[in-house]
């Protein structure tokens, strides 16, 4: 009884020791960067810019909003605040020690658990960006599901366009901006973790958001032509697609790795067959030119009707890959009037779609394996299990025998809607009597 009573006591005790919130912080005590930007530095290694919240003008449960003290009217202050925000930049050896270099500056501990993005100068990426991502990996407080991008131009640059146009919230039009990759299949997304993980593959290649800033120089003032034409294909690359308005930061492509370092990128339309590919198209409004009456559009809903096939085997040990493609779509325009929505020209529809997916994928494809050597179609998978060990598969060298594999395309094709409309009556013009 007497040991029972003594362990008791000690139980109690130990109870109000060990308890108890000795690491408690109160969220006001930190700084929490929404967005990380990497450059070339000039008196260091790396020229690192943050973007953080003041807590400032703060309305409605919003971080990072408007109002006063937010640095007012959308220019960067002396004090690098903008619009409920401050932009800071310093020149460091690693991107930690930036990180605890700021604290110089700053007056609340800094910490990486919500930052919403990685952004890499496409210089910087180019020259390899491995050795600065394994020590953020490493450290735990870095945010794993935060996307990565590469930008045109500087990052400093493209951070200090960074403002919400819509909404007072800065974090929330992030989070929104990244997810209209799935809204239009125009730039790929890419996680932290998912870029780390694809840089180290032995059966795969990384990619990433490519992204620019618009100076709204790019919309010609010239009088326009009497006929002009039906740019279907997006060969813009992010800061020059010629627009004026919103905000100037944009996102347009995607951005293809070799092991850690930056070959090229894909346009938007390249972009779109690559998410068709590895099945995370979720929508794709195209304007297809109709070739029965050119200089006439057919705007398509596209999307994936089920999951990509995908079958790799070896052929005279040479890797050959399958792919057959199931896609489905809407039709939301037809500006010729010819009635392909009727039963006798939708299959004659069908058929055409479903050739200009093929050609566009094959040349996708062609570009990714002749021009930059890289599968970031994770085709390598396909053939991992050919091998009895993981040494052998890596032995294989994956990397080293994609540019030589034979690939084939198969796409199926259904119109599954027709619109609000069923069929096209003729448009009566001035000549209609005669």
């Amino acid at each position: 009884m007497r040991k029972s009573r003594l362990l008791i006591c000690l139980l109690l005790f130990s109870s109000l020791v060990l308890s108890g919130c000795n690491d408690l912080i109160e969220i006001d005590e930190m700084i929490y960067p929404l967005i990380i930007g990497v450059d070339i530095g000039v008196e260091n290694k790396v020229r690192m810019t943050l973007q953080y919240p003041t807590y400032k003008g703060v309305t409605g449960g919003a971080i990072g909003g408007g109002g006063e003290g937010g640095g007012g009217g959308g220019e960067i202050s002396k004090t690098g605040e903008l619009e409920g925000t401050v932009i800071t930049t310093i020149e460091a050896s690693t991107l930690l020690e930036g990180v605890n270099l700021l604290n110089i500056a700053v007056s609340r501990r800094i910490s990486l658990t919500h930052t919403k993005m990685l952004v890499f100068s496409e210089e910087f990426a180019r020259k390899g960006v491995g050795e600065y991502l394994a020590p953020m990996m490493r450290y735990r407080e870095t945010r794993r599901i935060m996307h990565v991008v590469v930008c045109r131009g500087k990052a400093e640059d493209f951070i200090k366009t960074n403002k919400s146009t819509i909404g007072a919230s800065a974090t929330k039009s992030m989070e929104l901006m990244v997810t209209q990759s799935e809204n239009s299949g125009l730039f790929s997304k890419e996680t932290f973790i998912d870029f780390y993980h694809d840089i180290l593959s032995p059966s795969q290649n990384a990619i990433t958001a490519y992204a620019g800033v618009n100076d709204f120089n790019n919309l010609s003032q010239d009088e326009p032509p009497d006929n002009p034409p039906l740019n279907e294909y997006y060969n813009f690359v992010p800061g020059e697609v010629p627009r004026k308005g919103a905000a100037q930061r944009e996102f347009l492509g995607t951005a293809v790795f070799k092991t850690d370092k930056m070959v090229g990128y894909l346009n938007a339309h390249e972009t779109r067959y690559l998410m068709m590919i590895t099945g995370k198209l979720k929508r794709a409004l195209v304007s297809l030119e109709d070739v029965n009456k050119p200089g006439y559009a057919i705007v398509v809903d596209k999307r994936i009707g089920r999951k990509p096939v995908i079958k790799g085997y070896f052929e005279d040990g040479i890797p050959v890959i399958n792919i057959k493609l199931n896609m489905e779509g809407d039709l939301g325009a037809i500006q010729s009037r010819i009635n392909y929505d009727s039963m006798e020209r939708i299959e004659e529809l069908n058929r055409m779609i479903e050739e200009r997916i093929k050609k566009g994928v094959e040349r996708t494809i062609k570009k990714v394996q002749k021009e930059f050597k890289s599968d970031i179609f994770d085709f390598g998978y396909k053939f991992a299990g050919y091998f009895d060990t993981i040494q052998e598969w890596e032995e294989y060298d994956w990397h080293k025998h994609f540019p030589e594999a034979k690939i084939n395309v198969e796409v199926e094709f259904n119109v599954r809607r027709t619109g609000v409309m069923y069929g096209s009556s003729p448009i009566l013009d001035s000549d209609y009597e005669e």
